[in-house]
């Protein structure tokens, strides 16, 4: 998977708090990232490193080559919940922080993901081959990929 495909994926599920809180996006650049994302389409890097600035600024102390697909997940996985902004409403601080679980029910097209602390969500898959019974890494409402 291309490197500019994986980071929407994982970066995606922030461009709600983008058009919402920080309306730094309209709600035009999110549809056309949904579509993006949806399509596993990549954006160009330089739209990407400007909208989402914070994250690459986070994956730069990872790797100054923040193009790959490792630094992308040790970021997103180890690192997102370090760069929240700290003016966010804690229930959206929440939602924000980058977890694994279970997809123990699907529900029209939803799954009911169980992050192991008691955290019950109903989240889309960002990953077309989700099935019951996958863990997943959750953010935002969106399983973005399968872990073992």
């Amino acid at each position: 998977m291309l490197p500019e495909v994986y980071f929407l994926r994982y970066a995606f599920p922030c461009a709600r708090v983008l058009v919402d809180f920080r309306k730094t996006i309209t709600e035009k650049e999110y549809e056309d990232m949904q579509r993006a994302v949806e399509e596993d389409r990549p954006l160009s890097r330089d739209y990407l490193e400007k909208i989402f600035f914070k994250a690459f600024e986070g994956m730069r102390k990872i790797d100054d080559d923040c193009w790959n697909v490792r630094t992308i997940r040790e970021y997103f996985c180890e690192g997102h919940e370090d760069m929240l902004s700290t003016d966010l409403p804690p229930t959206i601080r929440r939602l924000c922080v980058v977890r694994p679980g279970k997809l123990v029910k699907e529900i029209k097209g939803f799954f009911k993901a169980d992050l192991q602390d008691g955290d019950v969500r109903i989240v889309s898959a960002l990953y077309k081959e989700a099935k019951v019974g996958d863990t997943a890494m959750v953010h935002y409402g969106y399983a973005v990929e399968r872990i073992e």
